[in-house]
């Protein structure tokens, strides 16, 4: 579980010449499924993953990636992050994100070589200079992330529109592609 301030690109470095390995998008889910609603990122995954997509997207687990969230987000040009995060909003919500409109702060705000969040992931990344040349974030209000396999019913009763979301937004720029 994340949260979210300023504004993920206002330091970003431009590299045009940058090597993608991969062509498309990379959509990551985030989180803990053993930690409650921190499993949600997951949990969109598994059910994008059955889901409709262009050719062109791939859909992994990962986890909790910490400062390995560098590694798997490294030559895609394009990457979309679905996680739990603390946004202050009714639990079960959910919001994009643009790159432009984030940027996430380091929970503790301390700096560990053992343990990182997705907020020390993405500050390594950008500092490394291997964020993608797009990044899109879902985040979902949690209810609770207390230890158990369940999710909450709030948040479960707004994955479905949450999928439906980012299929639309793939269906959306693959039309605007034509």
């Amino acid at each position: 579980m994340h949260i979210l301030f300023g504004s993920l690109d206002e330091d970003r470095k431009e590299t045009d010449t940058m090597t993608m390995l991969h062509e498309g998008t990379l959509i990551l889910g985030i989180g803990n499924p053993l930690m409650g609603d921190d499993g949600a990122g997951i949990e969109v995954v598994r059910m994008l993953a059955e889901s409709k997509l262009p050719e062109n997207v791939t859909v992994k687990e990962a986890g909790t990636p910490g400062w390995g969230l560098a590694e798997w987000i490294k030559d895609w040009p394009s990457v979309v992050i679905v996680d739990a995060i603390c946004m202050r909003h009714k639990p079960g919500e959910w919001q994009r994100f643009d790159a432009h409109e984030v940027s996430f702060i380091a929970s503790q705000g301390a700096f560990s070589l053992h343990e990182s969040d997705l907020a020390g992931g993405l500050e390594l990344a950008q500092a490394l200079d291997l964020l993608p040349e797009q990044i899109t974030l879902y985040g979902i209000e949690p209810e609770s992330t207390d230890q158990g396999m369940k999710l909450s019913p709030s948040v479960s009763a707004n994955l479905p529109g949450l999928v439906e979301s980012i299929i639309y937004d793939f269906t959306m720029q693959t039309e605007e592609r034509e």
